[in-house]
C-alpha cells in the first residue's frame, strides 16, 4: 500500500484516503491470548471508538472531494488553487489534532484494547496527517507500545512510521510514500527493504523507485 503526498505552498499535504473505516478487524491487531470476542467488546470505549470514526470520516472525506475534482498533478501546476485547498486541508488537520489530543487526554491511548480495531485504525488516520511532529512522535511512541501487546496494526505502525520520517526528510523503512508523480520517496537501504516489509506483514512487492 502507497500514499501520496503532496509538497505545495509551504506545507506537506496528504492527498490519501481509506475507505471502509467500519470494515471488521484487522488480525493482527487483535488481543493475545484466549481472550473471548464476547470479553473484548466488553472493554472496548463506545463513546470513544465512535467519535474517533467521526473524525476520521470527515478527514478522509476532505481529501476525497477533493481528489475527485483534481489529481496531485494538476494541484502541483496551479499553485494559486493548490494554496487554497492546502490551508483547507492544513487547517482541518489542526482541528483533528487538537481534537485528538483532548480525546486522548480523556480516555488514554487509542489502542485495539479500547477503541476496536477500527477505532484504533481510525486514530492512526487523525495523527498520521498532524501538522505538530511533536504530537506525532508522541502518537508513534503509542503505536509501537501497542503494537508490542498485539493491540495494532503492524501494516499501520509501519506506515505512521513511513510517513513521520518522509515529513521530516528522512528515508522511509518500508515503502509506502508516494509522490504526487506516482514515484517512491526515498528508501533506506533498499537491499533490505523486502526484510522489513516482512516483519511488518507487508506484501513481498518489487517496489520501483
Amino acid at each position: 500500500m502507497s500514499t501520496p503526498i503532496l509538497r505545495l505552498a509551504g506545507m506537506t499535504v496528504v492527498f490519501a484516503f481509506s475507505a471502509g473505516l467500519h470494515a471488521a478487524p484487522r488480525p493482527e491487531a487483535a488481543t493475545p491470548g484466549a481472550t473471548s470476542s464476547a470479553s473484548a467488546s466488553a472493554s472496548v470505549n463506545a463513546d470513544y471508538r465512535q467519535q474517533l470514526l467521526q473524525l476520521a470520516e470527515a478527514d478522509q472525506k476532505i481529501r476525497a472531494e477533493t481528489l475527485k475534482q483534481y489529481t496531485p498533478q494538476q494541484l502541483q501546476s496551479e499553485p494559486g488553487l493548490a494554496r487554497t485547498l492546502a490551508m483547507q486541508i492544513h487547517a482541518s488537520q489542526q482541528q483533528n489534532q487538537a481534537r485528538l489530543s483532548e480525546l486522548i487526554a480523556k480516555y488514554g491511548f487509542p489502542d485495539a484494547a479500547a477503541v476496536g480495531a477500527d477505532g484504533a485504525h481510525a486514530g492512526f488516520l487523525l495523527a498520521q496527517h498532524a501538522p505538530d511532529r511533536a504530537f506525532r512522535d508522541t502518537f508513534l511512541q503509542g503505536i509501537e507500545a501497542a503494537a508490542q501487546k498485539g493491540l495494532y496494526s503492524k501494516a499501520d505502525l509501519a506506515l505512521f512510521v513511513d510517513r513521520n520520517r518522509v515529513l521530516a526528510g528522512q528515508p522511509q523503512l518500508y515503502a509506502t510514500q508516494r509522490k504526487a508523480d506516482g514515484s517512491l520517496f526515498e528508501v533506506e537501504q533498499p537491499e533490505q527493504l523486502q526484510q522489513r516489509r516482512a516483519a511488518m506483514g507487508l506484501p513481498d512487492e518489487a517496489e520501483k523507485p
